[in-house]
């Protein structure tokens, strides 16, 4: 329990506190609500109700309300009519204001519940901008959405209703203990009080019992929805290869036995849940039954029961609210330590302390020092790299798949860090520099071409915001993106779809390069850049990679030699090292396997 209230009062901090007044007002209401309930409903009981029986001259017991009202007594004497009308109304003024506190307190909640939800996911969503990619790369996609989305909604229940039930419940209930207390003392039935003592201690019971295996059953379900949410995103991602081999069934296998161990899991969540309210239930009417005996045995009036009664039910009804309440923190529990694996997690690429400036004007100078990294599955991607590319050199990165060449690329652009060594652009360590600084002088241009939902446009000028009209254009037409515009009916404006769905995957290709041109940076990496264009456009594209190279450093990674005829220097990758390091003319004399890539890809392409 101690942990579970630590890690609420984790995100009451982070979460709660900056709506504090709105927060206070929902308590204040919920104490309104809790008093109206817990004292007003007894007090009517035990005072009102008889002096609305009460008949003068009949021998009856003088209401007790005369006894601490004496003037009401003499007013009922001369105006029965007037005490009976004031004490009907208190009834509905009593259940008026208990109405109005609930519905103000359910409104609260409500706002508090909006704002809460959006700051959550923001802040979550702000979280995976600045974890590292190889954060993002050991968690499936479909269960960051679900922990974003899904998880967060819970985290709110927990900031709101919870949070709200938490203080408002416990009052309801120590101001029903007092009511009653005070009543039975009243009533001198010290020793019914001692009975019903017991049995409210017992109630405690199965909300500790179901509190831990419903912390468990909660967890493993939303693991499994997870699980649940991963398998429907890889399967719309890869659709086209479902379907062309034939993996529907497989696919349908997969989702079915995630979905009956999520469904198995929350069933046997709600048993657990479902349990408290009868038990709970039971050991009310049990503590009634006693009073009711007890009670009878003592002589005690029918008022003096109905309004201990009425106490009575309150502090079990608040006590069956609080332990609902705390098996519904126990259930959310699991949301909010998966939420708090993101909110948590360590920064293992921090922004510099104190950050250097990137020389001006902007080179482009590479230097690797003695570069070994590994990836976090222990597997060594390169190893004790030192190379130094001025600025302005076009260089091929060649190797088989595996060899280390993307990896050489993404450390440049700080993607990971460096396990050993450093790597230095325009003489500066990119550890010591802002992200932001270093990869403004970056334009990358990635195998897999990916856009944004919006249109040619505003994907292109992504490159630069707030270019010409001029600039896209020139860098559409030098990225052979005119020539398609022809045949879409808005042109420019066109709207790519998820993904850039709507347009073939050459087309993608031809705007990502187009983003690229139009960012005009000192440094570019084309990583298989026109891997998705045929040959015509190709050699189109190269035409202009070759003109706008020119002054800048630029990195090839291809795996297609005629992408690397203009190449100036040609690094040979093997297993994390560069094993040969000139011109192709060099290698291809010195290098066996350069000269068996190169050879046996043209007799391929021949």
């Amino acid at each position: 329990m101690i942990n579970i209230l630590q890690r609420v009062f984790f995100y009451v901090r982070m979460f709660l506190l900056p709506h504090i007044v709105v927060f206070a007002l929902a308590l204040l209401t919920g104490v309104a609500v809790s008093a109206a309930s817990g004292l007003g409903i007894p007090v009517m009981v035990k005072y009102i109700f008889p002096v609305v029986f009460y008949t003068p001259g009949s021998g009856e017991e003088l209401p007790k309300l005369f006894e601490h009202i004496p003037a009401l007594e003499t007013l009922h004497q001369e105006n029965p009519m007037l005490v009976l009308l004031m004490a009907c109304a208190a009834l509905p003024l009593m259940f008026l204001l208990r109405g109005f506190t609930m519905w103000l307190n359910g409104l609260v909640v409500s706002i508090l519940g909006v704002n809460i939800s959006a700051t959550v996911r923001k802040t979550v969503f702000d979280k995976l901008q600045e974890l590292p990619i190889s954060f993002l790369e050991n968690h499936e996609k479909g269960d960051l959405i679900s922990r974003t989305m899904a998880d967060t909604g819970t985290v709110q229940i927990v900031l709101t209703r919870v949070a709200n039930d938490l203080f408002k419940q416990p009052i309801t209930c120590v101001v029903a203990i007092a009511t009653f207390l005070w009543m039975m003392l009243d009533s001198g039935q010290s020793v019914l009080f001692l009975l019903n003592t017991v049995l409210i201690a017992l109630a405690f019971w199965p909300i500790i019992l179901f509190g831990k295996r419903i912390t468990q059953k909660a967890r493993h379900a939303l693991t499994d929805l997870g699980k649940l949410n991963a398998v429907v995103q890889q399967n719309l991602e890869t659709m086209r290869e479902v379907r062309a081999y034939s993996m529907e069934e497989r696919q349908i296998l997969e989702f079915s036995q995630v979905a009956q161990d999520y469904c198995r899991n929350s069933l046997k969540l709600v048993k657990y849940q479902r349990a408290l309210v009868p038990i709970m239930e039971i050991i009310t009417a049990v503590a009634l039954a006693a009073l009711l005996v007890r009670g009878r045995e003592c002589g005690m009036s029918l008022a003096d029961f109905l309004a201990v009664s009425a106490a009575l039910f309150f502090l079990f009804d608040s006590m069956k609210k609080a332990g609902s309440t705390f098996n519904r923190l126990n259930e959310t529990q699991g949301a909010l330590i998966r939420i708090e694996e993101i909110l948590t997690a360590p920064n293992t690429m921090p922004e510099p302390e104190h950050p250097l400036p990137l020389p001006e004007p902007p080179q482009g100078d590479i230097e690797f020092r003695n570069v070994s990294f590994s990836y976090e599955s222990g597997r060594p991607a390169l190893k004790n790299i030192s190379v130094h590319i001025p600025a302005g050199q076009i260089v091929g990165l060649v190797g088989v798949s595996g060899a280390g060449k993307t990896t050489f690329a993404a450390l440049i652009s700080r993607f990971y860090d460096v396990d050993d060594g450093a790597v230095l652009v325009d003489g500066v360590d990119v550890r010591d520099v802002l992200t932001h600084d270093l990869r403004s002088r970056i334009a990358l241009v990635g195998q897999q071409a990916l856009l944004f939902s919006g249109s040619i446009r505003e994907n292109i000028s992504l490159g630069r915001p707030g270019a010409s009209e001029s600039s896209i254009t020139a860098a559409a037409t030098a990225a052979a993106v005119t020539p398609f515009l022809g045949t879409l009916a808005h042109g420019l404006d066109t709207q790519v779809g998820e993904g850039g769905c709507s347009l073939s995957g050459g087309q993608r290709q031809r705007v990502a390069i187009a983003r690229a041109f139009l960012k005009d940076a000192p440094i570019l990496i084309l990583d298989e850049a026109t891997a998705s264009l045929d040959a015509e456009s190709e050699r189109d594209i190269q035409r202009e990679l070759d003109r706008i190279s020119v002054g800048r450093t630029t990195l090839i990674v291809a795996h297609r030699f005629s992408t690397l005829r203009r190449a100036e220097r040609i690094l040979l990758f093997d297993h994390g090292s560069i094993i040969a390091d000139g011109s192709h003319e060099q290698l291809y004399a010195s290098s066996p396997l350069y000269r068996e890539l190169y050879d046996r890809q043209g007799i391929e392409e021949g």
